[in-house]
């Protein structure tokens, strides 16, 4: 097994960047959004790679329960949280309703939440990749496999039918498979073949769905990782930029409505981002420094 390649500080940038973008994409809440779905593909990417790193670096071990149990903490903390927040400022009549839709349960009291469990879920195929990923054959056959699996999961994606939250974890399975092949092909050189397989996979995507914006996100989320990949930046700022990244995605809807709250709906959407996104960099790095909160964020 080839070693894990050492972590750069440029991946915590990208994480925090990544963090904006999905604090931008809904403020703006766009029909043909497309920085909101390269910020979650460029966050599925890291999150997989990154996963990647730490078995290799445990000989190919990777302990799937304790770390599913670590996201599964947060989701139910902050399940509860927005729940309060649902009961307490909501004019939504069913919102006393304990369980008015049952697809809720895969996703917590708001649909951001779904990353949660689907990432908890996803990590089990960390190790089996680290473990069967081993040469070039198998990494071309993974590949292929990939992309195979990505034209009915995108076809899912765009038609429609799937409750909440099953469009997003279709859509999340392709850029975490991408995110555990580019673990394993750096190391060995061959980032170009997982390349080639996101090449085929933008193109169906793209033409299966009339060019819409989000088609382009397998494409884009590579070339935006390779390029933080090979930013020659340190800093000591930026691992804290990286820890913070998960909680900014974790509180930003909370401090949206307080923007709105105060400011009105009329208020500037870029100027709405940019402050919910430092309101929400605030509270992160002030939470963390409490030990149980550190636990959730």
């Amino acid at each position: 097994m080839k070693a894990a390649v050492a972590h750069r500080s440029s991946i915590d940038l990208a994480r925090f960047v990544a963090a904006f973008g999905v604090v931008v994409a809904h403020a703006y809440a766009s029909i043909n959004d497309w920085v909101g779905h390269l910020a979650l593909g460029l966050f599925l990417i890291l999150t997989a790679f990154l996963a990647v790193q730490s078995a290799q670096r445990a000989g190919g071990s990777y302990a799937f329960v304790p770390r599913a149990r670590r996201l599964i903490l947060p989701w139910l903390v902050w399940s509860a949280f927005y729940r309060l927040v649902d009961l307490v400022f909501s004019h939504n009549p069913d919102r006393f309703v304990p369980l008015s839709d049952p697809w809720t349960l895969l996703y917590g009291s708001t649909i951001h939440l779904w990353f949660l469990p689907f990432v908890a879920l996803a990590m089990v195929l960390v190790a089996p990749a680290v473990r069967l990923i081993r040469g070039p054959e198998a990494m071309a056959l993974a590949c292929v496999g990939v992309a195979v699996l990505s034209v009915p999961l995108l076809v899912l994606h765009v038609q429609g039918w799937l409750p909440l939250p099953l469009p997003q974890w279709v859509f999340a399975l392709p850029l975490y498979a991408l995110g555990l092949l580019l673990g394993i092909a750096h190391p060995m050189g061959k980032a170009w073949m997982p390349a080639l397989a996101v090449a085929a996979m933008t193109g169906f995507a793209v033409w299966y769905s009339g060019s819409m914006p989000w088609a382009w996100t397998l494409m884009g989320s590579l070339v935006a990782f390779e390029l933080f990949w090979r930013l020659p930046i340190r800093g000591r700022i930026l691992p804290h930029l990286g820890q913070v990244a998960f909680g900014i995605y974790l509180l930003h809807p909370f401090f949206m409505l307080v923007v709105y709250k105060f400011m009105g709906a009329g208020v500037n959407l870029f100027l709405a981002a940019v402050l919910c996104f430092a309101m929400s960099w605030a509270a992160t790095a002030l939470l963390r420094r409490l030990p149980l909160m550190a636990r959730v964020l």
